[in-house]
This record gives structure tokens, C-alpha cells and sequence, in this order.
């Protein structure tokens, strides 16, 4: 009997959804007063995102990162930078990092698997 192609090789659903992200070198401080970064997810899962950056952080560099998944849930994760790249988009280059999350509370495990369920749904 033949296997079943698996077409997608992630762990966990992903959807397009572009939200804001505040991100930072790794300092374990879920305070996010001053600097710090903002970027824009591209697409995101329990399991990470795609996060639009003005310029790629190295590999392996852990960030803290403030995912705002509504105007008052505000979600702190711990990130690591897989890779990134680079995508030409109407002529205009747009980088991205692909991040992976390491930390995350179950609160906002649950809130963000959720908000990608309802995403999910309302995408058909």
C-alpha cells in the first residue's frame, strides 16, 4: 500500500495575518519600554512566524518579542532566528526572519491557537 504524500511538513497550522511585533535581543524582560524593534508577522503559528524586519538577525540570535494578536491582547514570546530571506514583492525587496518560539506561556498558547483556529475558519 503507498503512503500518503504529506504536502505540509509543519508541526503546526500557519496563516497569513500581518500583526505588529515588537522584537529585541533576548534580555527575559517581558517589559518592552525602550529599545526594541517593530516589525510586522507575515505569517505566524503556534510554533513561530515570519516576521518582516528592516534588517535580518544573525541565526540562532534569541529575541524577546511582543505579539500584539489584538488591540488589548498583547502576547510576550521567546524566539530563536532560524534563517532569513529576502522576497521581491512589486519591485520593492521585503526581508524577513523566520522565527521559532522556544517560550511561551499557556495562556497565550491557548489565546494564539484560537486566534489562528478563528483565522483558519474564517479563511474557509
Amino acid at each position: 500500500m503507498a503512503e500518503a504524500k504529506r504536502t505540509e511538513k509543519r508541526r503546526f497550522p500557519r496563516i497569513e495575518l500581518t500583526i505588529p511585533v515588537k522584537y529585541r535581543d533576548f534580555r527575559n524582560d517581558s517589559i518592552f519600554s525602550t529599545n526594541f524593534s517593530v516589525g510586522r508577522s507575515k505569517d505566524i503559528s503556534v510554533g513561530g512566524l515570519k516576521l518582516a524586519v528592516g534588517k535580518h538577525n544573525p541565526v540562532d540570535t534569541k529575541l524577546d518579542m511582543e505579539i500584539e494578536l489584538t488591540s488589548n491582547l498583547f502576547a510576550y514570546v521567546v524566539g530563536k532566528v532560524l534563517g532569513g530571506q529576502d522576497e521581491e514583492i512589486n519591485g520593492v525587496t521585503h526581508r524577513y526572519d523566520r522565527v521559532i518560539f522556544l517560550e511561551m506561556d499557556k495562556e497565550i498558547k491557548d489565546a494564539l491557537t484560537r486566534h489562528i483556529f478563528e483565522g483558519l475558519k474564517k479563511k474557509g
